[in-house]
């Protein structure tokens, strides 16, 4: 153990483990993924090297718990952002609307958690999008709505949002739209109208005009 600190007493080995991924989340925000190691953030600490793998199997490990303590936060934006309205379709949508903000809020944590080798972290926040997702998916079908299976709609409803956030974090901030809230809202419409008009034609449907035009009464020159 490093001079300087006290070494910790039964039962206080959650203390540690919180201070860890305080100092680990300080070094994120401030230097960024690299500097993020378990040599530096146990000095940073005041304890062993090996004390941090008591906590963390490795550095991949405690980057992914650093993650999961904004990520945990993701759950209350959704179920805020549809709270109090009565129509699931549009209570879907503003859901959707906030995994994207939240998605963008946290660059660095999206990219680091959706960009890594699976872990136990991974699989349980993944699971945690599914849910939050299948909560608001499952009265859009309830309601007719949405049609089909709601796993399955879940599913490509996921990967939309995923791909509305991952196609801006993996490049420099200067370079996204200006009007995020708007690209957001855009984004989750266009995933959650897509969803709807796929549960309303036949799986063998080809995209065309002529679709599109039975769907939203439009003529055979698309307007």
């Amino acid at each position: 153990m490093t001079p300087g600190r006290k070494r910790a007493r039964p039962g206080e080995g959650g203390r540690l483990r919180a201070e860890l991924l305080e100092a680990a989340e300080t070094v994120l925000d401030e230097q960024g993924e690299d500097a993020v190691t378990v040599r530096g953030i146990a000095a940073l600490v005041g304890v062993s090297t090996p004390a941090v793998y008591l906590h963390f199997a490795g550095r991949q490990e405690l980057l992914h718990a650093v993650c999961l303590r904004v990520w945990e936060r993701l759950g209350d934006d959704m179920r805020a952002a549809g709270a109090g309205v009565e129509d699931p379709f549009t209570a879907l949508y503003l859901r959707c609307a906030a995994y994207i903000a939240f998605g963008l809020a946290h660059p660095l944590r999206y990219r680091l958690v959706m960009n890594s080798p699976a872990s136990a972290i991974t699989r349980r926040i993944a699971a945690d999008c599914f849910r939050h997702l299948a909560d608001a998916v499952g009265p859009c079908v309830a309601a007719g709505s949405l049609r089909g299976d709601a796993d399955e709609l879940t599913r490509g409803i996921c990967a939309g949002l995923h791909g509305a956030v991952a196609l801006l974090v993996q490049q420099p901030a200067d370079t996204w739209p200006k009007d995020l809230t708007a690209y957001g809202r855009r984004a989750a419409a266009a995933v959650c109208l897509g969803s709807a008009a796929l549960g309303r034609l036949p799986e063998t449907a080809v995209p065309s005009t002529a679709v599109l035009a039975d769907l939203f009464d439009v003529d055979a020159d698309g307007r």
